[in-house]
């Protein structure tokens, strides 16, 4: 685990940040807009790009205390809290209209709840895989890309709350 080191090191960092700007983010483009629907699918999506980045900054600063056996530990934690999380969420996003057929993101808001689900069943899998087999390599490094899935879909998310592409 001494490998990964610098990058456990570098994420935990990276997703408090972006953790800290999401919340500014949230508040300020929700000022902008007085559509109740519309807060709604931002406030779902920042909930699950919020729960992405702490999975991601829990393990990474966990795995930074211990070799394989924490983080697995830490990965088998997490990906549950993530499973409960988006298991509340998306009930909540359907109620908002965000998988609704008229809903202009539907797509992307059915990508983005399937690819939470792929990436936490994935993270519990190779954590317990990890746990059975401490000193595999090939299984650490699994679920650092599974970090590294996670930080890409938060950061997608993210960057559909901001409205950034609306706003050009």
């Amino acid at each position: 685990m001494g490998h990964y080191e610098s990058f456990f090191i570098t994420s935990a960092g990276a997703s408090a940040a972006i953790l800290g700007l999401l919340v500014v983010a949230v508040t300020v483009v929700n000022a902008d807009d007085a559509n109740p629907a519309t807060r709604e699918l931002r406030t779902v999506l920042a909930g699950s790009a919020f729960v992405a980045l702490v999975d991601i900054f829990i393990v990474s600063i966990v795995a930074l205390t211990g070799g394989s056996v924490v983080f697995a530990l830490a990965s088998l934690a997490m990906a549950t809290v993530g499973l409960l999380a988006t298991r509340g969420l998306i009930p909540r996003a359907k109620r908002a209209g965000n998988f609704s057929r008229g809903s202009r993101t539907r797509t992307l808001n059915i990508a983005f709840a399937s690819i939470s689900v792929v990436a936490y069943s994935v993270q519990l899998g190779l954590g317990a895989a990890l746990l059975a087999d401490t000193r595999s390599g090939a299984l650490q490094r699994a679920l650092v890309l599974v970090i590294v899935a996670l930080y890409c879909s938060a950061l997608g998310r993210a960057w559909v709350v901001t409205g950034i592409t609306r706003r050009a």
